[in-house]
């Protein structure tokens, strides 16, 4: 049968690349959890000397994008995510001169670096919240305040709603706390330690731009942004729809129309990108300043975070698809959702992948360590951004032994990086590190994964050579569903092709319908392969109607052949 009829319904061509210039469209992120990567000074939390001293490590790995979870001054209610001050570094990381000399650490390696920007609220500690409780202009509207809506026959208020917290999404945790000096509720959709800003205040927006302008100056070349969905709220303060009582997260998310993706944010978002747009300018740059959006949702929900052409919002909308599986997905479905994505980013737009997070539990808890291996290379060899988290280069777990109390649990996927075998994996001298380091650390580390050809990081800096090459960079994209649980992609650019086969099952499975494809050439290499695929780098496939039927494709393992 002709390849060109097999793939009538199962092929995505990618409109041609253009050759641009920002590198963001292309680039190999790089996430690093601040406290958890690099220890220098023996207190057992990772810090900016720290990550200064493993630069050369991203370089040897073939990134060229670090995103730094936050660093500045926190009361450390939610991991950094509650700052006491915008404008600097917190001490336990170290100081303003030691962030200055990884600015210029990074640009001497020609790596980038990107920063959150934590905007939808800040610490109930903050300056302006202090100020704000007291009405101290011009502070007193700098967050979210409302008067109760009655009180009950003991004279205790009311929140002004029914608005939860997404903190205890499946508890209807107000989203309200009384503040008792000021007799008035504050918005907290967070901790009630985290305050929501008021980003409908024009004095918050431009300290929020001033924020920005003050780090650009020191050399960041882009910002994350967190929680966009929860930026701005209904005016009027109304209800949301009531709770189902069959809660989950998406029909709580369906529950929030007037606190959850406000379509004022997108007018927000606006702002900043047109702020990025004027600095750049007058700065002289040629490249886009990025704002990258951490945006969680269906895929229409993200889709509109681009924005418009007349009106854009984030330059790029991270998609957490991969991230946020849970469930094993067959050939057809994983295309579908893929395809689903790719169809609908924006003409010019990139498309982002990212496998992990600080927030999501890694992927070979989530699924299994051999599943690690495939979406590092969907996230990789597929067009745009790809962004990993650290240790995921090591296939490194997590510790299911950490525990947190009284919320959530997201620490233990934020264990210390495992460097080698020695006390606390290498990563700090002291007598305890802030967190457990995963008792695997003996065997899963950067230093014996280093010597050994088939380990996952020898993989993973085979992923990032491809990556740098036109057809991956620029190349059109084509699937092919080759059986239920093989799904494989072609990238195509000038007469070289890299091709991806993904075994997704349980079972063995043939891959002998190669001779179908009439476009690649007689012969192809395997240039980057799962430990458990049965195949070695260099392995030489003759691709002819004679090809051996016996070619096989190990469960739950990938493969990249070359035409070069």
């Amino acid at each position: 049968m002709n390849f060109l009829s097999i793939l009538i319904s199962s092929i995505f061509v990618s409109g041609a690349f253009a050759f641009d210039k920002d590198w963001w469209k292309h680039a190999s992120i790089y996430q690093i959890y601040t406290r958890s990567f690099k220890d220098s000074d023996g207190d057992g939390i990772g810090d900016i000397n720290g990550i200064i001293s493993k630069l050369d490590y991203l370089v040897d790995i073939g990134v060229d994008t670090l995103y730094l979870n936050p660093f500045y001054p926190s009361a450390m209610a939610d991991g950094g995510y509650d700052i006491t001050d915008y404008k600097g570094i917190d001490p336990v990381y170290g100081t303003m001169e030691d962030f200055e000399k990884l600015i210029k650490e990074l640009k001497s390696r020609d790596l980038y670096l990107v920063t959150d920007l934590v905007i939808n609220h800040s610490s109930d500690k903050h300056e302006w919240f202090e100020k704000s409780v007291n009405k101290i202009s011009p502070y007193t509207d700098y967050y979210v305040w409302a008067d109760p809506k009655g009180y009950d026959q003991n004279g205790n208020p009311f929140p002004p709603n029914n608005w939860f917290n997404l903190f205890n999404l499946f508890k209807s945790g107000t989203a309200w706390q009384w503040n008792e000096k000021r007799k008035q509720f504050y918005l907290h959709q967070c901790m009630v330690e985290q305050p929501d800003l008021n980003l409908r205040n024009k004095a918050v927006k431009d300290e929020i731009k001033d924020i920005m302008k003050f780090w650009l100056d020191k050399g960041v070349a882009g910002f994350r942004v967190d929680a966009p969905m929860l930026f701005l709220e209904d005016e009027l303060l109304r209800d949301n729809p009531p709770v189902s009582d069959d809660r989950n997260v998406f029909n709580i998310f369906s529950e929030c129309e007037n606190t959850l993706n406000h379509p004022d944010t997108y007018r927000f978002l606006n702002e900043l990108n047109v702020f990025l747009r004027d600095y750049d300018r007058k700065s002289g740059k040629s490249i886009q300043t990025p704002l990258i959006g951490e945006t969680y949702g269906d895929i229409q929900t993200v889709i509109k975070y681009f924005g418009t052409r007349r009106f854009p919002a984030f330059h790029l909308p991270l998609n957490f698809l991969i991230t946020s599986m849970t469930s094993y997905l067959n050939a057809r479905e994983l295309h579908d959702l893929l395809q689903t994505w790719l169809n609908q980013v924006p003409k010019g737009m990139a498309s982002s992948w990212a496998l992990g997070n600080h927030d999501q539990g890694r992927i070979s808890y989530r699924l299994n360590a051999e599943y690690n291996y495939i979406m590092l290379a969907l996230v990789t060899m597929l067009p745009g951004t790809c962004q990993v988290y650290y240790g995921e280069e090591l296939n490194m777990g997590q510790n299911n032994m950490v525990r947190e109390k009284n919320r959530f649990n997201r620490n233990f996927h934020r264990t210390p990086m495992q460097w080698d075998d020695t006390r606390n994996a290498g990563f700090s001298t002291g007598e305890k590190t802030w967190l457990p380091v995963n008792p695997n650390y003996w065997n899963i580390n950067v230093q014996s994964q280093k010597t050994h050809q088939n380990s996952s990081l020898n993989y993973f800096k085979d992923l990032m050579a491809i990556r740098r090459t036109e057809p991956i960079k620029y190349g059109d994209l084509k699937f092919h569903i080759a059986s239920d649980w093989v799904l494989a992609f072609s990238r195509t650019f000038k007469q070289t092709s890299y091709i991806i086969i993904m075994n997704l099952g349980t079972e063995t499975q043939p891959i002998d319908w190669l001779t179908e494809i009439d476009y690649i050439p007689a012969s192809l290499t395997v240039v980057a392969s799962s430990s458990n695929s049965g195949y070695k780098k260099g392995f030489k496939m003759e691709i002819s109607p004679n090809y051996p039927s016996s070619s096989v494709l190990r469960p739950n393992s990938v493969i990249i052949l070359s035409s070069k």
